[in-house]
């Protein structure tokens, strides 16, 4: 077995045996085409059943961000935060997340991105997190990576059950309580079913920061609750594999105003209904075909009231807005397999629809203004429709795949994109190499949007946007020792043309230290301009003797972005002055920039454990996270402001708990995290976590 799948089976060796064994049928998909992680040419990494069920998990970002080459925002934050996922550098529409396969987005977001928050870990089998460019196996938005979540397949022929209640609190006057069910039941003639419901309510933390400069006169807890429930049916035997997957999401979350700004009135709701199909069929000994789909359907709903914004004075304003999205994904594909050769090749159609409404009314006795905006007369939808191909060939020690996918997107046009992945490989030695290309279509918003400002000559969605289009290298080794322990080592460059900026555009007659607000000409998305980042990532684990385990990881990355003038389509901006607002600059000469926002230069984790006794296991944790930039409103950046970038400092988190497997039935688990309690920024203008405590207590039969 390969060192990426040590991880998959040692993470959970803590409530196993003291011994290891090796399993080399634990595999994953990465490839389309189910092999021992050892002989996968990337950089892969896969969080197991045990892990997820026995952790002392917040939510899908806690776990991701103790994983290599990932940093997740909002996951220290107060439950319901939004949580965005930055995987190698690549921003989070450009990391594709799937369930079983299929992509999932938000597509009434302004870049299509997931809020990692709504989704819940319940009946899931596994987290596989495939770093890199893969827009060749997996399409949109896999510039800087995949992670698939993989629900629970086909259980034994007999019922499962599996009751968890967890309960804690992460800093004074907060608590949370989340309650997790799940039951299952496989015939013996390979029809099964499955349903399981999560639950959570959370007493917050108030959102926002709060400094002198940026008083509160409404400072209030934020809370937090939700509820999600699958159900799953099923049928596994005779060369046959089908399943239904049906799964609800529903949550409430009060939010703030955004950094700084409290607001006692403020609440989002979001509910998805989603809907996954697979049919699998084994043809010939050779051949494989399967048959794969979704629908789903999000809403989110805000509600905005008047609130307080000093000690005697209100904002007046009262504003509404529902969000609703609609994505589907139907694909055919087939696998072939011989002793030297595998393929896989498929056809598919990946769709994505919006349409909101938004109300906005301000009164005041010398003012009184209303505005309603919505999309009922605009046909804000796009398809992607496409053809790939990847072959692996190995007649030895050495090992080539390689493939492609060509795609027609319904505005941006055709575009191909390939991939080719050589190996060597010496018994548990692997080196590794890929060269990649990749893509990320634009938003439905920063296509059609309609809104346009008062002396505006065009609209803020721009339909000649390109995609943005990326070329990843990597190189890498993987190597194993005796008694199960590994070690990982990758280094990669990724570099994405055509960014999408949004941009505020001026009257070009004015001088920019002139400009006032009636110099104003609208704005909009454009195509300007490329970045660069470049990183080495190491992970490994090491079984120190019988009653130690360590593990852990570290990522280091450089990152820079450029702006041309002459990259710019003057058909949208119509000569003007172009402000990159979220650069915060003016676009003159040609603009250079170190950093991207929100990527650490490093981050690392340790997990030392300690297992005393058969039946208990003490562990504790250290996490790192290098200083980074991020992005703050700064008024005085042209007439109506924009983001500057504002240095944010390193942390360093310590954890620490003891489980307890009381039978084969129970388990009980104690935690705390932050255990130095330290005072740490995660986003500029938000609160973090304090010093947490969490018990959980489980049975599973």
């Amino acid at each position: 077995m390969g060192a990426a799948c040590m991880v998959a089976v040692l993470y959970g060796s803590a409530q196993d045996s003291a011994n290891v064994t090796t399993l080399r049928e634990v595999v994953v998909s990465a490839s389309r085409t189910q092999q021992p992680l050892i002989d996968i040419p990337r950089s892969i990494t896969v969080i197991s059943s045990e892990v997820i069920e026995t952790s002392v998990y917040q939510s899908l970002g806690d776990l991701l961000n103790a994983e290599s080459g990932l940093y997740v925002t909002g996951a220290t934050q107060t439950p319901g935060t939004n949580q965005n996922v930055f995987m190698r550098g690549a921003n989070s529409n450009q990391v594709a997340v799937l369930i079983d396969g299929v992509r999932v987005t938000d597509p009434s977001s302004p870049n299509s991105a997931i809020d990692l928050s709504e989704i819940s870990l319940t009946n899931v089998d596994r987290i596989e997190i495939i770093r890199g460019s893969h827009s060749t196996m997996y399409g949109g938005a896999a510039v800087g990576g995949v992670i698939n979540i993989i629900t629970k397949a086909k259980p034994d022929q007999r019922f499962h059950g599996l009751v968890s209640t967890q309960a804690g609190t992460f800093g004074k006057g907060t608590a949370s309580f989340r309650e997790n069910a799940s039951i299952s039941y496989g015939m013996n003639n390979g029809l099964y079913i499955s349903g399981s419901v999560f639950q959570e309510n959370a007493k917050g933390l108030d959102a926002s920061e709060k400094t002198q400069t940026f008083p509160s006169f409404t400072s209030d807890r934020d809370d937090f609750w939700k509820t999600d429930g699958t159900l799953k049916a099923g049928f596994s035997n005779g060369g046959w594999d089908a399943f239904v997957l049906f799964k609800n999401v529903h949550q409430h979350t009060e939010i703030d105003n955004g950094a700084f700004a409290d607001d006692d009135n403020n609440y989002l709701l979001f509910d998805r209904r989603f809907i996954e199909y697979r049919l699998a069929r084994k043809l010939t000994s050779s051949w494989k075909a399967t048959v794969i789909g979704s629908f789903s359907g999000s809403e989110r709903f805000y509600e905005n009231d008047s609130s307080k914004i000093n000690a005697t004075t209100y904002d007046k304003t009262y504003s509404t807005g529902t969000y609703h999205g609609r994505l589907q994904t139907h694909e055919l594909q087939f696998n072939y397999e011989k002793k030297k050769m595998k393929g896989v090749f498929g056809a598919g159609v990946y769709g994505e629809k919006m349409f909101f409404d938004n109300y906005f009314f301000f009164k005041d006795p010398a003012f009184v203004f209303e505005s309603v905006t919505n999309y009922d007369t605009i046909n804000t939808r796009t398809d992607t429709r496409y053809l790939f191909g990847q072959i692996t060939y190995q007649p030895g020690r050495f090992q080539v795949s390689g493939g492609t996918r060509l795609s027609r997107h319904s505005t941006a046009g055709n575009f191909m994109t390939v991939e080719i992945n050589p190996s060597l490989s010496f018994g548990d030695l692997l080196i590794f190499g890929s060269a990649s290309t990749g893509f990320n279509a634009p938003s439905l918003y920063q296509l059609y949007d309609p809104s346009r400002g008062f002396t505006s000559f065009t609209t803020r969605g721009n339909p000649r946007l390109k995609p943005e289009t990326s070329l990843s290298l990597e190189t890498g080794i993987k190597k194993e020792f005796p008694f199960g322990n590994f070690v990982t080592l990758s280094a990669y460059q990724t570099a994405v043309r055509h960014s999408i900026e949004y941009v505020y555009l001026w009257d070009a007659s004015t001088p920019v230290d002139d400009l006032g607000y009636n110099d104003d000409r609208g704005d909009t998305y454009i195509n300007a301009g490329e970045s660069l980042v470049r990183g080495v990532e190491m992970e490994g684990f090491v079984r120190i003797n019988a009653h130690f385990l360590l593990r852990g990881n570290m990522s280091a990355i450089s990152s820079h972005v450029t702006v041309r003038g002459e990259d710019i389509d003057i058909r949208q901006t119509g000569g003007n002055h172009i402000q990159l607002y979220n650069l915060g600059v003016f676009l003159g000469d040609d603009i250079e920039q170190r950093h991207l926002v929100r990527r650490p230069d490093f981050t690392g984790y340790l997990n030392l454990s300690y297992r005393p006794l058969s039946a208990i296991t003490v562990h504790t944790a250290y996490r790192y996270t290098g200083k980074r930039l991020d992005s703050g409103y700064d008024a005085g950046l042209g007439p109506y402001g924009a983001l500057s970038r504002i240095q944010v400092d390193a942390y360093h988190l310590v954890d620490a708990g003891i489980d307890w497997q009381a039978s084969k039935v129970y388990f009980v688990a104690f935690s705390v995290e932050n255990l130095l309690n330290e005072r740490y920024r995660e986003l500029v203008g938000f609160q973090t976590r304090g010093r947490s405590a969490y018990l959980k207590v489980s049975a599973r039969w």
